[in-house]
């Protein structure tokens, strides 16, 4: 408000070279100190900066203004302090504002250090110097407030906003380097002022001194294990030998190298050399590994490792304070609530400093520089309060995939054509799906696959294009390109063969003209005379009869003989599928819940649910029974499920009966994308046995098979 009076420009000449808050502060603040000689007090400071700006000439510097006083100057400090009965703010001047001792630094010149590198002006002493002054004195007066702060402080060309960020910087409101906030700088919302009782801060810092670099280690190590967790990477922590990490072609692996074990820098990309070890070695002999292509490596930061270790601490200190009820008992109400903010902050500082820490990737890939030995490297995202995942492997997967490494569940499938020219051996003529899957896992050229899916999608469509021809193992009989769609297994028997070789070898091929005669009377191979040819609709229409598939057996066994016999009839698209199961025991009880779980899954379509439950439970006074028919939509079976699924696995004998029902109005053709999806999501599930039927969809009579409710 000073500064808005008509009368303040001429204040600012007749005071010129020094600023009007310097010699106001001098002569109403620092004067009413009874020890301070008002004129000879104030002429002798204002000496000894005048001598110290004509010796440094400073640039910038249009007056001389409050933070020119130099408390690095140790006569300086002493005029304001021993000759003002007022020792105590020596160690305030010490430990906040500039430290006369070789080597150390206050916690304003901590802040300062990169605005001064960087050729800004050091706004935290600036401002630490201006409350200083303002704080000498005693009862109301004390302090002074954010406004005349700015006046005192701020000049043409200054940020208005550094300022505020150094002062939230030193009153530990903003996080910044660990130990930097002030130790006695109090704000109570109307003004800054300097004390020398300490503020919550310095008994923070206090508190750590009890909290050795072990401890908060420790505590480090915890809560890593903590921040990666498995889902499509599996974690592999702090591996310190070859033999730690698995080679095999299972799941890929992160290995989250320990911070004191590797770390990396900014300006070498070049992989640690216990990643190097990892990476080419395997197994406790440390022969050769295998699976390159299927292990990921995180490094710590060397710069920023002693900061996580700091904040760990710092949260330990915090911790140990607020758990100690009678160290609390000492503090206000005011303070108790701060300091249990500051832990609950705490929680999430030391989770944001382990995330900006662990921030190189090494990766293994074709296009890895020189020197790599196969190893490129990307810096992932700094993670803010705001935006930290709460599984870090998302952060990976989200840095790996616009790279192109990864193959994941939603991608398009590769081409067969690709796969077979960067994953099957050259010259081969054979080669198990198995052995597919672990070349993946085995050339770094190759993308990761996440999702295993991926590649049974690219088999199965390679079987189509006539890429290849798959033997399944259990059926003894080749998939080739005019066979029904194979059910695709993994494995070490399911094999590939390319056509050449399976012809030469003699593979039966599944659909392949056999020679059988059609009957010339039905023209169906086998006959079907003696069937009901045609029956009626509810419109009375006719219509030709329909084909009605019932199975029992493990899902992908019924599934692929619903497949082969609509194949084998010609048959038109599936107009209902019932799936069932029916048993006794915590099995059945573990395949209806997985029943229930894959209806909102099937895709388009209608859905009915029919459920018998008998069920008898341990209680405390006897056994105890509970009996339960539904028969409804699928969206009320839910209700159902929240109770039959606890009780199922509770109950000391069980017998249940489910059934689910589906009706597709517009037809599901067997060899479509949605009853392959189908098919593979009971197969995933992991069902024992079931019953499957499937009604093929209606259609004219006369009209030829694979026309009706949709495409065949």
């Amino acid at each position: 408000r000073a500064v808005l009076r008509p009368e303040y420009r001429a204040e600012m000449e007749q005071d010129y070279p020094f600023h009007p808050e310097l010699l106001t502060t001098l002569d109403r603040k620092t004067a009413t100190i009874p020890n301070f000689q008002k004129t000879r007090g104030a002429l002798r400071l204002l000496a000894r900066v005048v001598r110290r700006l004509w010796a440094e000439k400073p640039k910038g510097t249009p007056v001389i203004a409050i933070h020119h006083l130099d408390l690095g100057e140790e006569g300086i400090v002493n005029d304001l302090t021993s000759r003002l009965e007022r020792p105590q703010f020596a160690s305030v001047v010490e430990a906040d504002i500039a430290s006369q001792r070789k080597g150390s630094e206050s916690h304003a010149q901590s802040i300062d250090r990169k605005w001064v590198d960087s050729g800004k002006p050091p706004y935290a002493r600036r401002a630490a110097t201006a409350v200083f002054l303002h704080s000498l004195t005693q009862g109301i007066a004390t302090g002074i407030e954010p406004g005349d702060l700015r006046v005192a402080v701020l000049g043409p060309g200054d940020d208005p906003h550094l300022l505020d960020r150094a002062l939230q910087l030193m009153l530990g409101e903003e996080k910044g380097e660990p130990g930097t906030a002030c130790w006695f700088l109090h704000f109570d919302t109307a003004r800054y002022r300097f004390k020398t009782e300490p503020n919550l801060e310095r008994v923070i810092q206090d508190e750590m001194s009890h909290v050795g670099v072990v401890k908060g280690k420790e505590e480090l190590e915890h809560r890593i294990r903590n921040v990666w967790k498995k889902e499509a990477l599996r974690p592999v922590f702090f591996p310190a030998e070859p033999f730690d990490l698995d080679d095999d072609a299972r799941e890929p692996k992160l290995a989250v190298l320990h911070f004191d074990a590797a770390h990396g820098k900014a300006d070498d990309a070049t992989p640690p050399d216990l990643v190097l070890k990892l990476f080419t070695h395997a197994g406790s002999q440390q022969g050769y590994r295998i699976y390159k292509n299927n292990v990921l490596f995180l490094v710590a930061d060397a710069d920023q490792a002693p900061r996580m270790v700091a904040v760990a601490r710092r949260h330990l200190g915090i911790q140990r304070l607020v758990s100690d009820s009678s160290r609390m008992a000492e503090f206000s109400e005011d303070q108790k609530k701060k300091l249990k903010a500051m832990r609950d902050s705490s929680e999430l500082d030391v989770r944001i400093a382990i995330t900006r820490a662990y921030r190189y990737l090494h990766y293994p890939s074709a296009d890895a520089p020189r020197g790599a030995e196969g190893l490129a490297r990307e810096t992932l995202p700094a993670q803010d309060q705001g935006d930290v995942e709460k599984n870090q492997s998302d952060v990976v997967l989200k840095v790996l995939g616009p790279l192109g490494k990864l193959l994941k569940a939603d991608d398009p499938p590769l081409p067969a054509a690709f796969v077979k020219a960067k994953a099957w051996g050259h010259g081969q003529q054979t080669v198990s799906t198995e052995d597919l899957h672990r070349e993946f896992a085995k050339r770094i050229g190759l993308r990761i696959l996440l999702d295993p899916n991926q590649l049974k999608k690219t088999i199965k469509a390679g079987v189509g294009q006539g890429t290849w021809i798959y033997f399944d193992p259990a059926e003894q009989v080749g998939y080739g390109k005019d066979s029904p769609a194979p059910l695709v297994q993994l494995s070490d028997e399911a094999i590939l063969y390319t056509p050449e070789e399976a012809a030469r070898i003699g593979v039966r091929i599944k659909g392949a003209a056999s020679g059988e005669q059609a009957c010339p009377l039905c023209a169906k191979t086998p006959c079907v005379c003696g069937d009901d040819e045609e029956a009626k609709t509810t419109t009375g229409k006719a219509v030709a009869a329909r084909l009605h598939v019932r199975e029992e057996g493990a899902p992908g066994v019924v599934f692929q003989k619903v497949v082969d016999r609509f194949h084998d009839e010609k048959a038109g698209p599936v107009s209902r599928l019932v799936v069932g199961c029916e048993g006794t025991g915590k099995e059945v009880a573990a395949d209806a819940r997985s029943l229930g779980l894959a209806i909102p899954q099937l895709g388009k379509g209608s859905f009915r649910v029919d459920q018998t439950f008998n069920a008898e439970l341990a209680g405390p006074n006897g056994p105890e029974t509970i009996s339960l028919s539904f028969g409804g939509s699928s969206d009320r079976y839910r209700k159902v499920k929240g109770l039959t699924d606890p009780l199922g696995q509770e109950a000391v004998k069980l017998f249940l009966r489910m059934v689910v029902t589906a009706d597709f109005p517009e037809g599901l053709p067997v060899e479509g994308p949605q009853f392959q999806s189908i098919r593979d999501l009971f197969v995933s599930f992991g069902l024992g046995r079931i019953s499957l039927e499937a009604l093929e969809a209606e259609r004219p009579a006369g009209e030829p098979s694979g026309t009706a409710g949709g495409p065949a």
